[in-house]
């Protein structure tokens, strides 16, 4: 799975103490994949007060979703560097595509891990026979010396394993007697846990990781050792710091359906922005350039087999452009504790006679709504004839518009972010879903606003449908 957000936060990634024997829990916050129609996901990880445990340093966790009304997933063709990425899915299936020449449906109870290396490209569509979508999508960071290694793709189906009270699979590392003949670069562990009602399971666990309870349906107490622990609904995530030799799980009334993740703690620090993982702003700069150059090549130019990423085969759509990234480096996202100010530069939009000085963002389905800190909703709201976008329930900016007469159209007059909240892309996520809301409602659009004019000479894939003013 691809991060789709447009002003990506690059974040630099570090193992976070904790102490043994206490659970923090982690709550996620949603992310509509591919804009306000888009398939929601829950975001757990990376966030402010975490972002690794062990290497894994990404989760998405997602449905059931209703895939006749969502589209499902729909992730063209994008890149990644230093990283693996971990599918593992409760229902329905995934086809995957990757620029190593690998063709795989992900399928319930079966690992699909592919090793991005210095670089891979990939997409992710879920099949027509497809009606309800559930699962999750992991990355795991590559450490320092594995960053360049070669791309690759493993398939693995665990065993069932089964005890009083519950069932597992072990998909990576060892767990329950059972060990994964996967390969990965640092020590983890990654498992499917179910728990029968009030059911009670301690495990045998490595003291040298750190492990994370991510609670799909049910509940459960998480213990390590002999402590009290922590309860968990779903959805949360609770962590567990090294030191613990047990980890005892306990269902609550309705059982618990659960993924066990853990790991030696990462020790190299590392920055991810986008899709790209690596040791530094320039290395991960670096691989967007290359990027860009893959997906701008034409068959005059073509890239040979020393390509970095290369592109699938077969693709039935253009690949995803990466976002810009900050003219001014972006101070990094402290391992634990709050967000330091942004240092990239986003201005509100003002009215009718105010100057756009702000980069216009991606199209929508590059740019899902998110926030380092807090929530980010995009609302329209008809009756007061605009998009409104929040911060939490705080009402952060909004663009206006008219219905002309004709009733086909929308006139964007105002766009306006509070600039208490400027500095956070709010503006250029507004308009993005705006833009896109307004398209798939089948209505024309016409641009009074300077953002929106801006925004939408930098995206010539809206221009069959603006009806620029004249006057």
């Amino acid at each position: 799975m691809s991060n789709l957000e447009s002003r990506p936060e690059e974040t630099l990634c570090a193992a976070g103490p904790g102490r043994a024997g206490e659970v923090e829990v982690l709550e996620p916050r949603e992310v509509p994949l591919g804009g306000l129609r888009g398939m929601p996901v829950r975001r757990t990880l990376p966030q402010r007060s975490r972002s690794l445990i062990g290497a894994w340093c990404f989760l998405d966790h997602y449905g059931p979703d209703d895939v006749a009304e969502t589209g499902g997933m729909q992730v063209r063709a994008h890149p990644h560097t230093g990283l693996q990425t971990a599918s593992w899915l409760f229902s329905g299936t995934i086809e995957h595509r990757d620029s190593a020449g690998n063709h795989a449906m992900v399928r319930p109870g079966e690992l699909n891990l592919m090793t991005a290396g210095s670089g891979i490209s990939h997409s992710e569509r879920s099949t027509p026979d497809t009606t309800v979508l559930h699962g999750a999508q992991l990355w795991i960071a590559l450490p320092a010396h594995a960053r360049g290694i070669v791309k690759r793709f493993d398939h693995y189906v665990p065993p069932l394993v089964s005890g009083e009270g519950y069932t597992a699979q072990v998909f990576l590392g060892s767990l329950l007697g059972e060990r994964s003949p996967v390969e990965t670069h640092t020590p983890l562990v990654g498992a499917e846990l179910t728990l029968a009602e009030g059911a009670s399971l301690t495990l045998n666990v490595d003291p040298a990781f750190e492990h994370g309870v991510l609670v799909d349906t049910g509940s459960v107490a998480i213990a390590p050792g002999d402590a009290t622990g922590a309860s968990l609904r779903a959805e949360d995530l609770g962590f567990a710091a090294a030191g613990c030799s047990e980890l005892t799980l306990t269902a609550g009334p309705d059982g618990a359906h659960v993924l066990l993740i853990g790991g030696a703690p990462f020790e190299d620090e590392l920055v991810m922005w986008w899709n790209f993982i690596g040791g530094s702003h320039e290395e991960v700069a670096a691989a967007r350039d290359a990027w860009q150059a893959t997906i701008s090549a034409d068959e005059a130019n073509a890239l040979d087999d020393a390509d970095r990423f290369g592109l699938p085969d077969d693709e039935p759509e253009p690949p995803l452009p990466a976002p810009e990234l900050p003219t001014a480096r972006l101070l990094p996202r402290s391992k634990l504790g709050p967000l330091p100010p942004a240092t990239a530069t986003l201005a509100t939009a003002g009215g009718a006679d105010a100057t756009a000085r702000s980069e216009p963002q991606p199209s929508s389905e590059e740019a899902p709504m998110s926030d380092a800190a807090e929530q980010v909703r995009v609302a329209h709201e008809p009756d007061a004839s605009r998009y409104a976008i929040y911060l939490g329930e705080t009402l952060a900016g909004f663009t206006e518009y008219r219905v002309p007469a004709r009733g086909n159209a929308r006139a964007f007059v105002h766009t306006e972010v509070d600039p208490e909240f400027g500095g956070r892309g709010l503006a250029g996520t507004l308009v993005t879903e705006a833009m896109a809301d307004t398209r798939s409602a089948g209505m024309r659009i016409v641009p009074y606003c300077p953002y929106v004019s801006a925004w939408l000479k930098k995206h010539p894939e809206y221009e069959e449908i603006v009806d620029w003013p004249t006057t």
